[in-house]
């Protein structure tokens, strides 16, 4: 009798270890929650409609009108923000394919393991709240509402960013 190769008989039992290992799903980053997708592009057009509404400049003295629209646009971003730190987010490669993805774009983001579109909404809230400080204590020009604008629809990018990434992969 002949004797079958090694392979022969091996073969069926590696091809169901590659089968059942190549079946096994790892969480490489927080999965997406559409909530919060639809939470940033709010956020984004009531923070795009206060800064158009201020774009020619405020004077402090009619700060009490854009009171409410400030609170109510710092305190959507902090919840933003908490909703997206309180997903799970597993050390992976994704993190670093997302990194590379936004330096392409000219963007940088910390490498603390924080969730990228929590630390820009942070920073967002951070922006808005400076300029919320600086409008009721003297007043906008023009030239600040441009500077705080920018400032924020950078980190508004990286968050937008971080999210839609997250969706488009199916993550």
């Amino acid at each position: 009798m002949r004797s079958v190769p090694r392979l022969i008989v091996y073969f069926p039992l590696l091809l169901a270890l590659g089968l059942s290992l190549s079946a096994c799903v790892a969480r490489l980053a927080p999965n997406y929650d559409k909530a919060i997708a639809d939470g940033l592009v709010t956020a984004s057009q009531q923070l795009m409609t206060h800064f158009a509404a201020t774009s020619s400049g405020a004077a402090a003295s009619s700060f009490a009108q854009r009171d409410a629209t400030y609170s109510s646009i710092i305190g959507s971003l902090d919840a933003l923000a908490l909703q997206a730190k309180s997903r799970p987010t597993p050390k992976s490669s994704v993190g670093n394919k997302v990194n590379e993805y936004l330096a392409k774009r000219g963007i940088t983001i910390s490498d603390t393991g924080d969730v990228p579109s929590a630390v820009a909404l942070e920073q967002i809230s951070i922006t808005l709240t400076k300029m919320r400080d600086v409008d009721k204590k003297q007043g906008v020009t023009a030239f600040e509402v441009a500077a705080f604008k920018g400032q924020v629809v950078i980190y508004l990018d990286q968050a937008l960013t971080y999210e839609n990434f997250l969706e488009r992969e199916g993550l």
